[in-house]
């Protein structure tokens, strides 16, 4: 394998031959495909308006190519030039991200495979568990199907292997194993052959693999039939934990393509155009509790919060007191305060493996000819009930109380993969896969609409520059001008100061969540380090968590995290503050939102009442209120990003306070090294918190929320001024020589309205 190493299969066109089972299910489907039907006009309405505003947007943008190739272009043209070819560059919708949370094992890939409608397609855990990196899978418009994998860089890699051979250091001193250590060893083994496990960083780093690495660190395949497309991936991401996949039988290509696990970082499929899943819906298979390599456990947390919805995936023997799920969970809820997540969906699989004996065990009272299905069908319903009952008392403490998450019916999703296929057992319906399906689809087309109107306003806002441009006075006067400038000026000081409220109301919870931690943070620690009490070998999990500054994916104590560890008592007083200030419903006066929209609404009806008592036209003032609009929106999406930073900075503080601790506890090294370690955290720890480090967290939040403070203003400003600079700018020549777009922007609005 050299370079991008690309497939193609010539096995016929795409089919969906396997999409159905051969047992007619016990159901009547006339309902659910009347409702797909439905569906289906909606999304080819959206996809038709989408398509011919893009079109009115590309024609518009070449009738004035010939002014925007001009030298010394006037500011006002250049304005008009860079907003119209930027909105016709970018796509009009972004994509949907559902991220499936759930530890190997889980049922994730088989879970994904169902709702894609194919049995068999990615690789699912079994004898040999799949690798740990994500797993991102979309529809596209090509007929074949295709995966990207993408690897490790030179650096991230040079990275991984130090912390490895730190890792290995004096394993030979104590003859107990565990599961880092091998996974450390396999790891280098896999790259560099036998005895790799012996070499020291400097020897490793001049040896050269045994494997063939692809200068561009990316590998192609591409299938023209899903099950190709699958066993051709199946060497790359499955078989983490060992090259026992080399078996007799397997050619030296996929015993190679085998040992490539350890560099992989991320894989993107791609399927031919399918009924079930939406063009823009982007599955991600997420690790559930992260990953031990630094680089794909940020690309972890960077998902979570990345994705629309989240779907926390256990097998109904785990359903309850996994500590991974505890940690999935924690995650999501936190993605929906600072991160895009607005859905929390817990999906619960394999509930075929619920038989007779094991409901009558649990209820006595029960008919002794009760059926499989019914037994099934009993406990799947008091499953859902109760793991319904216990995700929405863990969302109410940290989210507002009127959350649309909470609002929410169906939080919990009892299915079985394996029933939808065989039919043996349960329908179709009872499998709960077109109840997934149903609620991927109404996500996906709330989102495209919602994405589709903010797309159209801003071609109109496009269209009322234009407009602005034609009914330019050739000396404007400039009293209108300095009023709204003005004004402006003071309902942003006015924001300023309602903001600064806003976040004030932070300051109480603070205090008293650093008087939490002080109290807390030994009894916190310990519980850290009593996770290895009976493991002889903790003394290199605790320097692999010191080698990364605190975080480590443990394959055998979990997700280790001493700087959230520290700042959780702090996170405890502050979450309901922090949800009640960037709360989207239900606005009170301390609301962020609130405040935004009051200053908004101002602004707009200071438009309106001075067109009433002057010659200020419809054009400008359309032109005035749609551009309002877009800088608003621009401000929701900076609150978004920084809310993020913000949130963090507690944790992130606290690990930059205590990096020179971790790199003092990482070298030591000998006889009772895990004791010294452990002695050298607290005691560098304690003597942190006796230097105010949690008072600086404090302040470093709180300096956090003036950032915002200070960028939202300041963003507000500068994007006023240059609203109202083109609105009354001078006229000249070229205005008149811009083309006519009322029919365009007649036809715009008249397509926003069926969206409205």
């Amino acid at each position: 394998m050299e370079g991008s190493h690309v497939e193609a299969d010539s096995n016929g066109p795409f089919s969906v031959h396997g999409d159905r089972a051969d047992v007619t299910p016990r159901k009547q489907p006339r309902l659910q495909l009347s409702f797909q039907q439905e569906e289906q006009m909606i999304l080819r309405n959206y996809e038709n308006i989408e398509s011919k505003a893009r079109k009115i947007l590309g024609t518009s943008c070449q009738k004035m190519t010939h002014l925007f190739l001009m030298k010394d272009m006037p500011e006002h043209l250049a304005y008009l030039r860079d907003r119209i070819t930027t909105l016709n560059s970018r796509p009009a919708l972004e994509p949907l991200y559902i991220g499936l949370f759930g530890s190997s094992g889980a049922g994730k890939s088989t879970l994904l495979n169902t709702i894609l409608g194919k049995r068999f397609f990615l690789p699912v855990s079994g004898t040999r568990t799949c690798t740990s990196c994500q797993v991102h899978v979309s529809v596209c418009r090509s007929k074949h199907y295709e995966a990207k994998i993408f690897l490790l860089s030179d650096e991230e890699w040079r990275e991984e292997v130090k912390n490895l051979v730190m890792l290995l250091e004096n394993r030979h001193e104590n003859s107990e194993a565990d599961g880092d250590l091998e996974h450390a060893i396999k790891v280098l083994k896999a790259v560099y052959g036998e005895g790799a496990d012996e070499k020291s960083y400097e020897e490793l780093v001049r040896t050269k693999p045994v494997i063939a690495i692809p200068p561009s660190r990316v590998i192609t395949l591409r299938k023209t039939e899903a099950d190709d497309l699958g066993n051709e991936l199946d060497p790359y991401i499955r078989n983490q934990d060992g090259l026992e996949g080399a078996e007799e039988g397997d050619n030296s290509q996929r015993s190679e393509q085998m040992r490539l696990w350890p560099l992989i970082k991320q894989v993107h499929v791609t399927i031919p155009p399918s009924e079930l899943v939406p063009e823009g819906v982007v599955f991600v298979d997420i690790p559930g509790i992260g990953d031990a390599n630094k680089k794909r456990d940020e690309m972890w947390k960077e998902s979570i919060l990345q994705c629309t919805s989240i779907w926390i995936v256990a097998d109904v023997e785990r359903v309850f007191g996994a500590k991974a799920h505890e940690i999935m969970v924690k995650e999501a809820i936190k993605a929906c305060q600072v991160g895009k997540c607005s859905d929390i969906t817990f999906v619960i699989t394999k509930i075929d493996k619920i038989d007779v004996d094991e409901y009558l065990r649990s209820h006595p009272g029960a008919s002794r000819d009760v059926s499989n299905r019914d037994a099934i069908l009993g406990t799947k319903q008091e499953l859902k009930t109760r793991k319904t009952r216990t995700l929405r008392e863990k969302m109410k403490r940290s989210l507002p109380s009127d959350a649309e998450i909470l609002q929410k019916q169906d939080l919990v999703f009892p299915v079985s993969a394996k029933e939808y296929w065989d039919l043996t057992v349960l329908t179709r319906e009872d499998t709960e896969i077109n109840g997934l399906r149903a609620h991927v689809r109404k996500l996906y087309l709330d989102t495209k609409r919602s994405q589709l109107q903010d797309y159209m306003k801003e071609i109109l806002v496009v269209f009322s520059l234009v407009d602005v441009y034609h009914s330019t006075q050739l000396n404007p006067n400039p009293v209108y001008k300095d009023e709204l400038s003005t004004f402006m000026s003071e309902k942003i000081k006015t924001l300023k100061e309602s903001t600064e409220v806003s976040f004030g109301l932070m300051d109480e919870p603070l205090i008293n969540g650093v008087k939490s931690a002080r109290n807390k943070y030994k009894k916190n620690i310990e519980k850290v380090f009593m996770q290895g009490k009976t493991s002889s070998g903790f003394h290199r999990t605790l320097k692999a968590v010191c080698v990364r500054k605190g975080v480590y994916v443990s394959r055998v104590f979990s997700r280790i995290d001493i700087n959230n560890c520290l700042a959780e008592p702090i996170y405890a007083e502050i979450e309901a503050t922090f949800a009640k200030i960037f709360r989207k419903q239900a606005l009170t006066r301390f609301s962020l939102q609130a405040s935004i929209n009051k200053f908004s609404q101002e602004v707009k009806n200071k438009f309106e009442d001075l067109e009433k008592v002057t010659d200020l036209n419809r054009s400008k003032l359309n032109f005035l209120k749609q551009e309002t609009d877009i800088i608003m929106r621009a401000i929701d999406r900076e609150i978004l990003l920084k809310k993020k930073t913000i949130y963090e900075s507690l944790e992130v503080t606290i690990q930059s306070i205590l990096s020179p601790c971790y790199e003092e506890a990482a070298n030591i090294r000998g006889k009772d090294s895990c004791a010294r370690i452990k002695a050298t955290l607290m005691q560098n720890i304690e003597l942190e918190v006796q230097r105010a480090m949690f008072e600086k967290a404090k302040e470093q939040m709180m300096s956090q929320f003036q950032n915002l403070t200070e960028e939202i203003t300041t963003k507000l400003s500068k994007d006023f001024l240059s609203m109202l600079g083109i609105t009354f700018c001078q006229n000249d020549q070229l205005m008149g020589a811009l083309p006519d777009f009322k029919e365009e922007c007649q036809e715009i609005q008249n397509m926003l309205r069926q969206l409205e």
